[in-house]
């Protein structure tokens, strides 16, 4: 299959330039521009520039709103609800991480929710982005019920749950921070996104077909099928109960809602976006802490490795080393996803960044 490639800044000017045709306001262009590029950068293509025009599709029917900026609905010395307006929840979760991280410098600890979101991105940038500050960063976005997202529960085969990934980024001292950042799917359904634009199929235990049967073909999904809880056959209830408490803990952003009659079907879907900082420092030293991560860290990459392995990894350095690469070598987008980027251009007189094709 033939592949576009392209410089990261003028992809990302195009993206910024994009959004703004859409409607969306510089400041907010630029953050969601710079968010997607980056994710293509640290080589979640998945979380990339293939998204632009789904946002585009979503804010012509009104699901986005490309100009709505968060506000807070409550807020004490620690914690804070906030209402994204259904905007861009890229801008949205960095206003709230922001809220959160400055709060956590004060207060030793700080948490913030977020209801009426939309597609948040790559959790790992969050979650890195406190970590370099120092803080213990956790970011989980969560949603169940019934015919809810794309993943099934444990043992069942209707959809109930969203992807609900977390990220944990911890500080180290010397070294890259650890960045965990993961689906509690088997794999996020832009996985299944991406290997439908090159047209490979899924590995096996990924996802069933709307019977109920085991698939390794991407559309399966998107004609009623469902993706199945990190774990499969053999451990799928670990993904589920993740998959469960991040929708749970994300609900308390309903927590505000008021009350409903329990027989309201209402009161079965739950959903919404946790972020939660911890300042090394409240517990004692932060440049200890930070030392002794990064040991931990540098003594996990020295185990031996079994037979075909180069190096044991940390999580957040196959990201740091897809970024060194990519800005060298240039972003691989496939033909299909540029084609719909192609559109776009056309569609708002937007101009195509430089590329060249392989």
């Amino acid at each position: 299959m033939t592949t576009v490639w392209c410089a990261a800044e003028p992809l990302e000017t195009f993206v910024r330039e994009t959004c703004c045709a859409l409607g969306t306001p510089e400041d907010i262009a630029a953050e969601v521009a710079h968010h997607l590029v980056r994710a293509n950068l640290s080589g979640h293509d998945s979380h990339g520039v293939l998204r632009l025009p789904w946002y585009a599709s979503q804010i012509k029917n009104g699901e986005l709103i490309p100009q709505a900026r968060p506000t807070i609905v409550r807020e004490t010395a620690g914690t804070a609800l906030f209402d994204s307006g259904f905007g861009f929840g890229h801008y949205a979760t960095r206003v709230v991480l922001d809220w959160t991280l400055a709060r956590a410098k004060q207060q030793g600890v700080a948490s913030a929710a977020i209801r009426n979101f939309t597609h948040i991105g790559r959790l790992g940038e969050y979650a890195e982005h406190g970590a370099e500050q120092g803080l213990v960063t956790l970011v989980t976005i969560g949603t169940a019920g019934p015919d809810n997202g794309w993943v099934a529960p444990f043992g069942g085969r209707g959809r109930f749950l969203g992807t609900n990934p977390w990220a944990i980024g911890v500080p180290a001292a010397g070294r890259l921070p650890m960045v965990y950042d993961a689906a509690t799917s088997t794999i996020a359904e832009g996985k299944v996104r991406q290997a439908q634009a090159k047209g490979l199929p899924l590995p096996p235990g990924s996802i069933l077909d709307q019977h109920g049967a085991p698939s390794d073909v991407p559309g399966d999904l998107y004609d009623g099928g469902m993706l199945l809880p990190l774990g499969g056959s053999v451990a799928g209830h670990k993904g589920y109960g993740f998959a469960l408490a991040a929708a749970l803990l994300g609900g308390l952003a309903m927590s505000a809602d008021g009350a409903r009659d329990p027989d309201d079907p209402a009161m079965q879907n739950i959903s919404g976006v946790l972020v939660l900082v911890l300042d090394p420092a409240a517990f004692g030293s932060a440049a200890h802490f930070a030392e002794r991560a990064g040991a931990v860290l540098d003594a996990a990459t020295r185990v031996e490795p079994v037979p075909g392995v180069e190096r044991v990894l940390v999580p957040g350095e196959p990201e740091a080393q897809a970024r060194s690469e990519r800005h060298r070598s240039g972003i691989p987008i496939p033909e299909p996803v540029w084609r719909e980027l192609e559109q776009l251009a056309a569609q708002f007189a937007v101009e195509l960044p430089e590329h060249r094709v392989e």
